[in-house]
């Protein structure tokens, strides 16, 4: 599976106390989300329901300008993030054209940042973190094309603190992917 987290570009401020500057971070651009993972599916006449245990990783590119006496330098840092996307949804399948919802749970399994050489900058992962999917896919046989929508119940900043404030980044880390499955196991 293969994705795109859609992000609009957003500043934030780090630094000492509410009037001094240190850094200025500003989302550049994000990196190509990748997925691999196992699906259970079960119709119910025309309901069905499908669990899927996914690993996900993705990365954010940021701008950041420090300020210093003798200059401010101006660099590309970045972040990766990978995550076991846990979910349930269910939904309806009519002439093999399928539409689904459910919740989903994301467990941070890798996590690598260029951040944290930030003068004030404090981390702090949440490691569990909750969102929703919705999809419309089709059937052919043993394969399924869907499209994939993710909306994630955090933002790309929940983690970034300057010394103890948080970052007021905004912007959600939501995907839209495309996703071919194949049944392996078909009764």
């Amino acid at each position: 599976m293969g994705g795109i987290i859609a992000l609009k570009p957003e500043v934030v401020h780090l630094g000492k106390g509410d009037d001094v500057v240190i850094h200025t971070i500003k989302l550049d651009h994000t990196q190509p989300q990748s997925s691999f993972g196992i699906f259970g599916f079960k119709k119910f006449g025309w309901l069905y329901g499908d669990v899927s245990a996914m690993y996900s990783r993705y990365g954010l590119v940021f701008d950041v300008t420090s300020y210093s006496e003798e200059s401010t330098p101006t660099r590309l840092l970045s972040e990766q993030f990978g995550y076991l996307d846990l979910q349930v949804m269910g939904g309806l399948i009519m002439n093999n054209f399928r539409i689904a919802v459910g919740p989903m749970m994301h467990i941070l399994g890798y996590h690598n940042s260029n951040l944290n050489t930030l003068q004030n900058y404090v981390q702090k992962l949440r490691n569990i973190s909750y969102g929703f999917s919705g999809s419309i896919g089709y059937e052919i046989d043993r394969y399924c094309l869907e499209i994939k929508y993710d909306k994630a119940f955090r933002t790309i900043g929940d983690h970034i603190y300057s010394g103890t404030r948080k970052s007021h980044f905004l912007e959600t880390p939501d995907a839209l992917s495309l996703l071919l499955t194949v049944t392996l196991f078909k009764p």
